[in-house]
């Protein structure tokens, strides 16, 4: 089997590790960052692409909450209307800590800096500032959605903004009322704003992890409508004054930015979104954009993940992809293990359409739910706007 180096030891580069060692390659992941990974953001709906890996490569239980319904909210207040609907969410901290323990450590190499390689009709070269260059039969990309290698490979390709963003947040479990608890509890909870738009909140994993009552956290996304320009620039202005290409951290949201939307929730929201929104002390925003390639594989180098397809969050895909698109290189590798070459270009095929189809999906749930629900829709009306789409047909879900 193939010798493998891994650019980027997030997700989907654990993914991908993971999964090429349990068909027996010898599997090195250089990550840029030092020190500990986390991640203030964010819930992750748990999709059956992820469970499958973890199962195959004898990963730890991956900690997870549910909810056993959706409800669908006017800003009015009320208990609106239910839909059942059980779904498990988890956390990217969780994810990631649960990958990194099916990991050997030796061969998990953080502050490497990659700013080049180069390959052979036999090997590629990946060139490191930090440490000797390292040699493989194959090199994975990985990166996330700002991958360098992306645009070393695929000049071309270029994000496009959706017309709207999401702010996010998380308020720990311990500090939240016991109502508001209760009121968000086992359920995945879905508000229209007065003006469009929605919010949505679901119950999530913790500090390091953790399920168990009182421990959790509450996750929220509010989507709102932003145009281009100075608007949208204005929101992606930190407060130390860097303008950031799509995303402003936790705790880097200027001060009058986060008044701004405390105060706008009391505005739009149904009341218990409101209490939510404005316990949050550090709330954080992401321009929706989308990026698609036009190919995954380079002669001995490979796209995965959020380095090849960058969706928007409404199919709660994007880990799943990362893991599939791992799972079926695994797949292809073992089909193929003298032909390298070969194998990504099969493995490539499938993953373009699988990539394809959910960007067309996100795209279409997007303008559903997003771009045409407006402030005058019935609660049945606004339901539908999440109910109208039909989900597409995955290769393995």
């Amino acid at each position: 089997m193939p010798k493998v180096c891994v650019v980027g030891g997030s997700v989907g580069g654990l993914c991908a590790g993971v999964a090429l060692r349990g068909i027996g390659c010898d599997v090195s992941i250089y990550e840029r960052a030092k020190g500990t990974m986390t991640s203030r953001g964010a819930g992750i709906v748990v999709r059956t692409p992820l469970l499958r890996l973890l199962r195959g490569a004898g990963a730890p239980q991956l900690p997870t909450t549910s909810s056993h319904y959706r409800r669908f909210l006017l800003p009015d207040g009320g208990d609106g209307q239910r839909v059942d609907a059980a779904l498990q969410f988890t956390s990217w901290s969780a994810i990631y800590q649960t990958l990194r323990m099916a990991f050997p450590d030796g061969h998990y190499h953080q502050g490497s800096t990659v700013t080049g390689f180069d390959q052979t009709a036999n090997s590629v070269v990946t060139r490191f500032p930090e440490r000797k260059n390292v040699e493989n039969d194959l090199l994975i990309c990985a990166e996330g959605s700002r991958s360098d290698s992306r645009r070393r490979l695929v000049p071309t390709t270029s994000s496009s903004y959706s017309g709207y963003v999401a702010w996010r947040g998380t308020v720990e479990e311990e500090e939240t009322p016991a109502q508001l608890i209760r009121f968000f509890d086992s359920a995945f909870t879905i508000c229209k704003g007065r003006s469009g738009g929605h919010i949505l909140c679901y119950v999530i994993p913790g500090a390091e992890a953790a399920i168990d009552r009182g421990r959790r956290r509450l996750n929220w996304v509010w989507y709102r409508s932003v145009p281009s320009g100075p608007q949208l620039t204005r929101l992606l202005m930190d407060k130390a004054g860097v303008l950031h290409e799509s995303s402003v951290s936790a705790g880097m949201v200027p001060a009058h930015l986060v008044e701004e939307v405390h105060a706008l929730a009391a505005h739009e929201l149904h009341p218990s979104f409101v209490d939510l929104v404005q316990m949050t002390p550090e709330p954080f925003i992401q321009a929706i954009i989308d990026v698609e390639v036009s190919g995954m594989s380079f002669g001995r180098v490979c796209l995965v993940g959020d380095a090849a397809f960058v969706l928007r969050p409404h199919p709660a895909a994007a880990t799943a992809k990362a893991a599939e698109d791992a799972v079926a290189l695994a797949d292809a590798l073992r089909a193929e293990p003298r032909n390298l070459p070969s194998a990504l270009k099969a493995w490539e095929a499938r993953q373009l359409q699988y990539g394809r189809v959910l960007a067309d999906y996100a795209v279409a749930a997007g303008r559903h739910s997003v771009e045409q629900c407006s402030d005058t829709e019935t609660l049945s009306e606004f339901a539908g706007c999440f109910l109208g789409v039909s989900p597409p047909s995955l290769p393995t879900d």
